[in-house]
């Protein structure tokens, strides 16, 4: 039995807001455990929009940062921060005042704000040694839950258990196959917008497995490689893309350390041959990578077209001044509308059909010079964090950089990039490159005490 919305989604959010608003009250950093959790669960408030956790905690810390009228910001991200910030103000601007979907334009504005926000508190808590234990903690036992309520929807659904599937508002909920296979969702809303959770989740199992020995090392090895293993039943094939992008760039980042990780990579594959289960799993990807191919060749020929992404690319050629400026934040929806017709923009009944690329959607609402700022600001940021030694943070950003080109991915950038910049600000300046071992320089995951909680940096410059 598939169910989706209920009552207790509503008395969730709520409860889980109410926990946040605690710890922001009490003990800020403790928030750095469930931030991971937050922006990817998906139960909702249905009001106005579908309010969600990962809009009510960042419009939290929207708040928090109203209220203390201060804003903490390392002085080597200000000009790109501060360039982004520009460019936001000036989008909003146009779209309020040319625009045609007023409340669009305001959703989306403080959706980025809020965005801002998140990257801010990350910054801020991330500089202790609490805060950014807490954090990756937070992301493992996340990829542990998605992991082991995705592999419950497998047998519930085979079982006949109840389980909660696809949620498609409040209209009801499904389930999605590739090739005669179930396509798990775990507790996200979409299998495309859950393999890269579990994957950052699965890193971060194996940094904590850096830190540790024995029994308590293969524990944290055991975990990670069961999220991955899990992660692989969602069958998206922006999902499989952004792996084979992000092996790629890691054999030019750490080449020989990929040459260590492929050999028990090789030898589950084999194995998993071995028992049966490879061949058919592999057939399905193959089924999705090709469908996904054809649907691509088709272009705007098909004659149904469910990817945005068509459109935009299309759009792009059609009116490339335009989008270099960008077409007013939140606008795309009606702009793409009005050019292409039903089924671009909003779908059957006049609901929103949001864009599956980060890059694109952008463009769309910073234009092309927005866009790029954005993308070198990251790919500047992970070189720097490669040059430090942080490899758990290098392979994080760099997997949700590449996963941003198909799925949209702002909020988990803005948390690792606030996480980033807080880690590379204790940092000592002009560090050589470390060996490139799965591990966090200088922390320590042992629990921690009032006496080390204690000893946090001084306070980061104020803004």
């Amino acid at each position: 039995m598939i169910f989706g919305y209920s009552p207790f989604d509503s008395l969730f959010v709520l409860g889980a807001t109410a926990l946040a608003a605690w710890l922001l009250i009490r003990r800020p950093v403790r928030l750095m455990a469930y931030l991971p959790s937050a922006l990817c669960l998906y139960f909702f408030i249905p009001f106005l929009t579908l309010l969600t956790l990962w809009q009510t905690i960042p419009l939290l810390l929207l708040a928090r940062i109203g209220l203390r009228a201060r804003v903490f910001l390392p002085r080597s991200a200000r000009p790109i921060l501060g360039a982004l910030f520009l460019i936001f103000c000036l989008s909003a601007l146009y779209a309020f005042s040319t625009g045609t979907d007023l409340e669009r334009a305001a959703i989306r504005s403080l959706y980025y704000l809020s965005a801002f926000a998140l990257l801010l508190f990350s910054y801020e808590m991330s500089r202790t040694a609490e805060g950014y234990a807490l954090f990756v903690r937070g992301f493992a036992v996340l990829g542990v839950v998605l992991a082991l309520y995705g592999a419950y929807q497998i047998v519930a659904f085979y079982a006949g258990l109840p389980m909660r599937g696809i949620v498609r508002g409040t209209r009801g909920a499904d389930i999605a196959f590739e090739n005669g296979l179930l396509r798990i969702n775990s507790l996200a809303n979409e299998p495309k917008r859950l393999g890269y959770v579990m994957f950052v989740s699965a890193l971060a199992c194996f940094a904590l497995a850096a830190e540790q020995t024995g029994k308590p090392r293969r524990r944290y090895h055991v975990a990670g490689a069961g999220v991955l293993a899990i992660s692989i039943t969602t069958f998206a094939g922006s999902y499989f893309l952004a792996i084979a992008l992000f092996l790629a760039a890691c054999a030019i980042l750490y080449p020989i350390r990929m040459q260590a990780w492929l050999v028990p990579g090789a030898g589950a594959l084999l194995l998993a041959f071995a028992l049966g289960y490879g061949q058919p799993i592999a057939e399905t990807i193959q089924h999705g990578v090709e469908r996904r191919v054809a649907e691509i060749e088709v272009g705007l020929e098909g004659q149904r077209v469910y990817r945005q992404e068509l459109y935009a690319q299309d759009y792009f050629f059609e009116h490339p001044w335009q989008i270099a400026t960008g077409v007013g934040i939140g606008q795309y929806y009606k702009v793409l509308n009005r050019e292409y017709g039903p089924g671009a923009g909003y779908g059957d009944g006049g609901s929103l059909v949001p864009m599956n690329s980060t890059f694109f959607e952008l463009t769309f609402d910073f234009g092309a010079i927005g866009a790029l700022l954005f993308y070198s600001g990251l790919i500047g940021l992970i070189l720097q964090l490669w040059r430090n030694g942080q490899v758990f943070l290098t392979l994080a950003l760099l997997f949700l950089t590449v996963q941003s080109l198909t799925i949209l991915t702002q909020l988990y950038v803005a948390l690792f990039v606030g996480v980033s910049l807080g880690q590379l600000q204790n940092a000592p300046r002009h560090a050589p490159r470390r060996a490139a071992r799965f591990s966090f320089p200088n922390r320590s995951f042992e629990p921690v005490t009032k006496r080390s909680a204690a000893r946090t940096p001084s306070d980061p410059p104020v803004l």
